[in-house]
């Protein structure tokens, strides 16, 4: 065989399994991203139960002569993108309740007799386009410590909803309301489409004890 029939040779099978190849490669792919989009939509819908679960229970307080107006403080302006953010205290329950970090609530994790929870943005410094969605907390000598929750968010919106509008996308996030609308907005980057997408979150949330 000469050298001539050998390249022809090497050429006519490379032709023949590339298709196959790239097919195999391209269906792993997917295959992979099917994967990252389930473990994104699931870390996505544990961070809007921690954030809800807080804002559901802030306020609380064992006696009706202690004051709760302040414990829930949704912050505008400021911050990655025009996003929000969002402090919520409340008095030590008598049930089991934990914090955003899986901290069983103690009285060692309060401050002046209330525990505290601060969720907001932080630029990344991998991917300055996207944010990283921070919880703060207190352990157990009262200081405050943090978490990272979900990266690549593209913004977060927290405003009280006018509970007297027609449309309820109206919102007022200047007072109390009864009403929270929760916005969360994630990007996912795809390797087979070489393109991102955005990926929204919309949830109400009542507060129970405000």
């Amino acid at each position: 065989m000469t050298l001539l029939s050998c390249i022809t040779a090497l050429t006519l099978g490379v032709v023949m399994i590339y298709s196959p190849l790239k097919l195999l490669s391209d269906i792993m792919l997917k295959q992979e991203e099917i994967e990252q989009d389930i473990l994104l939509q699931q870390n996505i819908n544990r961070t809007m139960e921690l954030l809800t679960r807080a804002i559901r229970e802030a306020g609380y307080r064992t006696s009706l002569n202690t004051k709760n107006e302040s414990d829930i403080q949704i912050k505008q302006g400021g911050l990655f993108r025009g996003s929000s953010a969002i402090e919520l205290m409340q008095e030590l329950p008598k049930s089991l309740a934990y914090d955003c970090m899986g901290n069983l609530l103690s009285q060692e994790r309060t401050r002046g007799q209330k525990t505290y929870q601060h969720f907001y943005l932080e630029r990344s410094r991998n991917d300055p386009r996207s944010a990283i969605l921070i919880c703060q907390s207190l352990d157990r000598q009262g200081r405050l410590h943090q978490a990272e929750l979900l990266n690549q968010v593209q913004y977060l919106h927290i405003n009280w909803v006018n509970l007297y509008a027609i449309d309820t996308n109206v919102l007022n996030p200047k007072a109390p309301t009864g009403l929270i609308k929760i916005s969360l907005a994630v990007q996912r980057k795809s390797q087979a489409a070489r393109s991102n997408t955005l990926i929204e979150q919309v949830r109400w949330v009542a507060p129970r004890h405000i």
